[in-house]
């Protein structure tokens, strides 16, 4: 399936509240994607980790609020680990089980927008978990479009669309043009928060 495809899919089910259907898509692009950007790494967690930190700039602005950058969860990873960043929870706790059919585990999930621009999301220390706003499914898909490795795809419609806080992107105008995307984008007003979760850190 073309990186497109998955494009039109993830909003299509986006449109229809299918969100983790959404966001199973998203994923499935950043997959491609980063397979596309990174051919010489063969391991495809490792893709698509880089993937998104190199891209976490878009994905700040439209996930909206949180540094993500230099925030650590305060959740075990996959071995065990206690300090996870937001790649590695969307790639182990997201796409691994959404690619492999299998349910999201307890307390992540993807929460419905409340109106245009207000998103919500939660945290559970206690329970181990969060779930991700609903904008962190255009998050992951915009940064695909942009990405130069896409600049052959083509949905074959003007009616998919992103948007960040001041622009809006067609997708079929929008393939591969990551530094036009950024040179327009407005960084300077974005508000990052580095969420300390220092004193709630959970004991090994």
């Amino acid at each position: 399936m073309k990186i497109a495809d998955h494009i039109k899919h993830s909003l299509d089910a986006c449109d229809n509240r299918e969100l983790d259907k959404a966001m199973l898509f998203a994923c499935l692009a950043v997959d491609g994607t980063a397979k596309k950007a990174y051919p010489a790494i063969d391991k495809v967690g490792a893709r698509f980790r880089k993937f998104i930190v190199e891209h976490l700039d878009i994905i700040e602005l439209m996930f909206g609020g949180i540094d993500l950058r230099e925030t650590v969860f305060p959740f075990k990873d996959n071995k065990g680990n206690i300090g996870v960043k937001f790649e590695d929870i969307v790639y182990e706790k997201f796409r691994c089980n959404l690619a492999h059919g299998n349910e999201l585990p307890d307390g992540y999930d993807i929460n419905v927008k409340v109106s245009d621009g207000i998103q919500q999301f939660t945290i559970d220390i206690a329970g181990q978990s969060m779930t991700f706003p609903e904008s962190a499914i255009f998050a992951l898909g915009l940064p695909c479009v942009l990405s130069p490795a896409n600049a052959d795809q083509k949905i074959g419609s003007n009616l998919y669309h992103y948007r960040d806080p001041i622009n809006l992107y067609v997708v079929d105008c929008w393939w591969g043009k990551v530094d036009c995307a950024r040179a327009i984008m407005d960084f300077g007003a974005q508000v990052k928060i580095k969420m300390d979760f220092s004193n709630v850190w959970p004991s090994p």
